[in-house]
């Protein structure tokens, strides 16, 4: 009776496979650290939340977490980042010449109560917003260089002027629809005042649009 045929692992294959799975948990370490800081800073707030507790709830040792973080200034602006990079993944707004500014501004409204649905965008929030109301003169650097386009917006105005749909002050324009839009999904959702999935929302969201581009818009 012949004896079944090993089959010898292909090392090549491992060896593809060897920086996807270091990938992998790289990418579960900066994850534990980044909820670990958000436990530590809403909890605490920056100046009494401590590296080494977030290092130990994190389950990774501390040389690891000052290997990725200098410092705790380094890890508070790490979270500020995955913020701004969380909004412009999940809720950014380009503009289309083919496609009506209504719909335009109702995707992004739609994709901004996406974001503000998901628990852990809202842990991620109210952890740099507590600070910042405790520490402006600290945090509020670190948000300019998203707040000041007001997070693509300034542009979206600008190309729609340009192309003669919008008449008004982009800038301006973009502040304006960016307050309502906060004031209607934002803040409620932010301080638990209601979902943003909610029917009553949707339409107060469309009536603000609505109401802007009755006021802004030409013929569109």
């Amino acid at each position: 009776m012949s004896r079944p045929q090993q089959i010898e692992p292909d090392s090549g294959s491992e060896l593809m496979w060897m920086p996807v799975c270091q990938a992998a948990r790289s990418a579960a370490k900066k994850n534990a650290v980044l909820e670990a800081a958000i436990v530590g800073f809403s909890g605490q707030g920056f100046d009494r939340a401590s590296m080494d507790a977030v290092a130990a709830r994190a389950g990774v040792s501390k040389r690891t977490l000052y290997n990725r973080f200098e410092n705790k200034e380094g890890l508070f602006a790490a979270l500020v980042n995955e913020l701004a990079h969380r909004i412009v993944v999940s809720s950014t707004i380009e503009y289309r010449a083919e496609a009506p500014l209504r719909e335009q501004l109702l995707e992004y409204a739609h994709e901004s109560k996406a974001l503000m649905s998901e628990p852990g965008n809202l842990r991620l929030l109210r952890a740099v917003l507590g600070e910042h109301i405790r520490n402006p003169d600290r945090v509020e650097p670190l948000l300019h260089k998203y707040s000041v386009n007001e997070y693509g917006f300034n542009a979206w105005m600008q190309a729609a002027k340009a192309d003669g749909r919008l008449s008004g002050d982009p800038s301006v324009m973009a502040h304006l629809m960016g307050a309502m839009l906060k004031s209607v999904i934002f803040w409620p959702a932010l301080l638990g005042r209601g979902k943003p999935s909610a029917p009553s929302t949707r339409k107060t969201v469309a009536e603000a649009i609505d109401m802007f581009l009755s006021h802004y818009g030409v013929g569109d």
